[in-house]
């Protein structure tokens, strides 16, 4: 039996109603919105905006006095290489394309003595890159999720701390 244009119509109908009572709207918004939902990489800019994080970030770590010492002997070269090193990981761990292209956090910070201290210093200078460059809250607090993760394999001496930020550094 042939199914005139009208059939087909009204089978369509019939169809789309279904799935309508099947799928309640609440439902299908959500999971049109979680379908919609970008990637934090995404949220924060692509690669452009995670380029500019880091160069800034970076530069602030070589030049602050209290941490400086994990940077001494490193010239152009190597502070470029560190610099894109932590851009492949951000854009990796963020969801983007990158490859890691560094040693794991324990290997790259093994025997480098970094206290708790040391690296709330770094944490601050990226909550301060990242209010800089407007980078919301949301966002922030997912990165920040994914970096505070790496704290035990970066932190060697996690209950020694300096006793304030006027003291010399160590080493």
């Amino acid at each position: 039996m042939k199914m005139k244009l009208s059939d087909a119509r009204l089978s369509l109908l019939i169809a789309v109603l279904a799935l309508a009572i099947a799928v309640p709207p609440a439902a299908a918004a959500a999971e049109a919105e979680a379908v919609a939902e970008k990637s934090l990489y995404e949220r924060l800019g692509g690669y452009e905006g995670v380029s500019a994080v880091v160069d800034e970030f970076a530069d602030r770590l070589f030049h602050d006095k209290r941490i400086s010492q994990f940077f001494i002997g490193m010239g152009d070269d190597t502070r470029a290489s560190f610099k894109q090193k932590n851009k492949n990981l951000v854009c990796n761990v963020t969801g983007g394309p990158c490859k890691i292209i560094s040693r794991s956090a324990n290997d790259a910070h093994d025997g480098l003595g970094i206290t708790a201290a040391d690296f709330d210093v770094v944490a601050g200078h990226l909550k301060d890159v990242l209010n800089e460059f407007k980078v919301p809250e949301r966002e922030q607090g997912e990165l920040f999720e994914i970096i505070l993760g790496l704290r035990p394999a970066i932190v060697d001496r996690p209950d020694e701390t300096k006793l304030s930020k006027d003291a010399p550094t160590r080493r």
